[in-house]
C-alpha cells in the first residue's frame, strides 16, 4: 500500500493557530451589536494612531541614517579598489 503523501496529512489535519489568531473581534459585536449593553460597551475611545506609532518616525530616521552610511561606505570601497 502507498504511503500518504504530505498534502492528504495536512488536509486532515485541523489549522494550527496561536491564541491570538483564534479571537474573532468582530463575530461578538454582531451577535449582540442589537442589545444596548453591547453597544455601550464598545463606546470605549480608540486610542490615537499617533500614539500607536510614535516611535516609526525615529525608527524611520534611524533606518535612513544607516542606509546613507552603508552607501556612502559602498562608494568610497568602489573608489579606493578600482
Amino acid at each position: 500500500m502507498a504511503k500518504r503523501s504530505r498534502r492528504s496529512r495536512q488536509k486532515d489535519r485541523a489549522p494550527r493557530l496561536s491564541s491570538a489568531q483564534m479571537v474573532r473581534p468582530n463575530a461578538a459585536e454582531s451577535v449582540h451589536a442589537t442589545t444596548p449593553q453591547a453597544v455601550a460597551s464598545s463606546a470605549e475611545p480608540a486610542p490615537s494612531l499617533a500614539d500607536e506609532y510614535r516611535y516609526v518616525i525615529s525608527d524611520l530616521k534611524r533606518i535612513a541614517v544607516l542606509a546613507a552610511i552603508m552607501l556612502s561606505a559602498l562608494i568610497a570601497l568602489a573608489f579606493l579598489l578600482t
